[in-house]
């Protein structure tokens, strides 16, 4: 297992041009950004369609599964066609959904929004899929942990800051201008794009063949270190998806905040999610990857039990609520950058085991939000409840990625 400084960390493996951070940061982010923006929607979906909040928070759920399936589309594209025409044809589809997303407002249509949102998800994917790709074509691996856990800042900046967005949008421009500013969104990406160099350095003729997509998958899904560490990728961002899905009704309903005032108090995490892949950026040539990991774990299980000590006390308000999810939010960067690298270098077919771990990523997710909603509790409780389960969860399971990781680095 490699865990120190890469000789070959200072260079690159591809002479084209580098790939741009900020590109990085919009494409890791692309599909992240079109759940969390409409998050505080979800009351006036209730209002509007005149449904319960388990309707409402179907277009939340249906834009997950899109996302997770989504993610094992495009490796074979990218192998056959290339990684910037991939790009193209997953944004243009995401840009799509959003048009007819935004039409299901006049029209007063739920079903509509259901279905489009589900296109949405399955173009949306094509950016969290191929970024790791990208990051592996182009670097090394000690270079990949940190443009890895710089790329990962987007996950607080962009989607953190959606939220904020999302909530100024519904509050004053009601909730069908969400979908007008991803459409814009869309579009950026796509001129990022553009100016993308390709980092494909050949083309799988075979690669779009059925028989040949089966047997490529069925061989990395029985790479258990893959698994392993993407599953473990996995918890953590089902911690983010959980309480992006479940932030609101608390927040909203239960503690009663405005939508523009839930959305500026949620930058209180996204500093946290900020600031950790500041600083696992900067550990990243300082420490192996397993000291980072266990730092990672030890701030995340902090931030848990003062948030399941403030809830079940019964001490919940603004500031008790979104301050412990600073410290979880502040540990998870120092995880998962690291794990994220960990999966996708244990194969040699970088574009499969990027769509493998993205689709256990975002499926771990969709399986935590729809567990929540099954939990006979308050959503105040179930909150504290299911992060205990999940960070148990990431103790047992990195005690056997360790021990397989040191016996068989090659697993």
């Amino acid at each position: 297992m490699t865990t120190g400084v890469d000789p070959q960390s200072n260079h690159y493996k591809l002479a084209v041009k580098k790939p741009s951070l900020l590109t990085l940061i919009v494409l890791i982010s692309y599909g992240s950004i079109g759940a969390a923006l409409f998050t505080p929607a979800i009351p006036s979906l209730m209002q509007v369609f005149n449904v319960s909040s388990g309707f409402a928070q179907l277009s939340i759920m249906i834009f997950l599964v899109g996302y997770s399936l989504g993610q094992l589309i495009y490796s074979p594209l990218a192998k056959r066609f290339g990684r910037k025409p991939t790009l193209y044809v997953g944004i243009s589809i995401s840009i799509l959904g959003n048009i007819l997303c935004a039409l299901a407002g006049p029209l007063h249509d739920f079903s509509l929004l259901i279905y489009a949102r589900w296109i949405a998800a399955l173009g949306s994917s094509v950016g969290l899929s191929l970024t790791f790709t990208i990051i592996s074509d182009y670097f090394y691996e000690t270079h990949a942990r940190k443009v890895t856990a710089y790329t990962m800042l987007a996950f607080a900046v962009i989607p953190g800051v959606a939220i904020a967005i999302g909530g100024f949008l519904v509050a004053y421009l009601g909730w069908e201008s969400c979908f007008y500013f991803l459409i814009l969104y869309g579009a950026f990406a796509l001129y990022l794009v553009f100016r993308l160099a390709e980092t494909s350095t050949g083309r799988e003729k075979e690669a779009t063949q059925f028989k040949k997509i089966l047997r490529d998958y069925k061989r990395d899904f029985r790479n258990r270190l893959l698994i392993l560490y993407s599953v473990l990728v996995s918890s953590t961002t089902t911690l983010v998806y959980i309480f992006a899905a479940t932030a609101p009704l608390i927040a909203i309903r239960t503690l009663k905040l405005s939508p523009d005032t839930f959305g500026l108090l949620n930058l209180i995490p996204a500093s946290g999610y900020f600031l950790g892949n500041f600083i696992a950026a900067k550990l990243a040539n300082r420490f192996e990857i397993k000291t980072v990991l266990n730092q990672g774990i030890v701030l995340i299980g902090l931030g848990i039990l003062a948030l399941s000590i403030i809830l079940f006390g019964g001490w919940g308000g603004p500031l008790t609520l979104f301050l412990p999810v600073f410290v979880i939010y502040f540990g998870i960067p120092l995880f998962y950058s690291n794990a994220a690298v960990l999966a996708t270098f244990r194969t040699p077919d970088k574009p499969n085991a990027s769509s493998i771990m993205s689709f256990i990523n975002i499926g771990g997710a969709v399986i935590g939000v729809f567990v929540i909603e099954l939990i006979p509790l308050k959503p105040l409780y179930a909150l504290p409840t299911v992060f205990i389960g999940i960070y148990l969860l990431i103790l047992f399971l990195f005690r056997k990625a360790q021990q397989l990781d040191t016996s068989n680095p090659d697993a």
